[in-house]
């Protein structure tokens, strides 16, 4: 009950303490009070204001941020679609391009009968480069068929024929070889092969061979028709002691690219007739 009493009385006064600031304040009585005090407490609310003002301002821009990286992950999302619809356009765009070309060949040589097919799946490796496309033996074409660009320029031929698919080993594989000699040179000729990471040489080159020169197919064998554009040298390398010089060769077409292919139906290499035979 002690307890009890001293509490109330501390609260009593305290209440009427307040009340007689209160009054005094209106009155006026406080106000030179007040005044040295604000003069007294400026210095330290400058400090505290200086200390606390910025963690406010943090406080009252979190809700920015959060509106901010919201739009940030809304303008990713707009800018991939944008990206996705561009890559589309160009590969539409590329794959005009390669029908018109195959259109104007198709129409300026028509002593030739092509077949135009679409590249579906690429295999490529250091030592593998294997295309498929979407055209098989429903529509005509055998295993050991040339294979050129949409512009003409040999790409590969046939190794596998399903009835829509086929299975086109390009010659920068490590297992193609195509005899080749040189557009325009004095009887220079030798064996376009593949190399580790899809490169080209002309091995057992002999006769006048010089960088800039054009390859095309030499047509001996029979596993391809005569004058196939396949590449331009771009270096000789050896010595007059070399039996055969060094020949690097650059692709006319860029083969890991292609969309369109263009499959020679109206050649059919003579080691078919063979097999055909009886």
């Amino acid at each position: 009950m002690l307890i009890l009493n001293r509490y109330s009385w501390w609260l009593g006064a305290m209440v009427g303490l307040a009340i007689l600031l209160g009054i005094a304040g209106q009155v006026g009585v406080l106000s030179p009070v007040q005044g040295a005090f604000l003069r007294v407490a400026a210095p330290f609310e400058a400090v505290l204001g200086g200390i606390f003002r910025p963690v406010a301002g943090l406080l009252s821009s979190a809700g920015e941020v959060d509106d901010l990286r919201a739009e940030n992950a809304r303008l990713r999302v707009e800018n991939e679609g944008l990206r996705n619809e561009l890559a589309q356009r160009q590969q539409d765009a590329q794959r005009i391009k390669e029908l018109e070309a195959a259109l104007g060949l198709a129409q300026g040589d028509t002593s030739q009968s092509r077949l135009a097919a679409n590249v579906v799946h690429r295999d490529s490796s250091p030592f593998t480069d294997v295309i498929t496309i979407d055209r098989g033996s429903n529509d005509g074409i055998v295993k050991g068929m040339v294979v050129t660009s949409t512009q003409g320029s040999l790409m590969g031929t046939v190794t596998r024929v399903t009835p829509t698919r086929s299975f086109v080993r390009l010659i920068t594989d490590t297992r193609s070889n195509v005899r080749a000699a040189v557009l325009g040179g004095e009887g220079a000729d030798g064996i376009l092969r593949g190399n580790p990471g899809r490169t080209l040489t002309l091995d057992m080159a002999q006769g006048d061979i010089k960088v800039g020169d054009t390859i095309v197919t030499a047509g001996l064998g029979g596993a391809f028709p005569y004058g196939i554009p396949i590449g331009t040298v771009t270096s000789v390398e050896g010595t007059t002691q070399d039996l055969f010089p060094k020949v690097r060769v650059e692709p006319l077409t860029r083969l890991g690219t292609a969309t369109t292919v263009l499959v020679l139906m109206s050649f059919v290499p003579e080691r078919l007739d063979l097999e055909a035979g009886p």
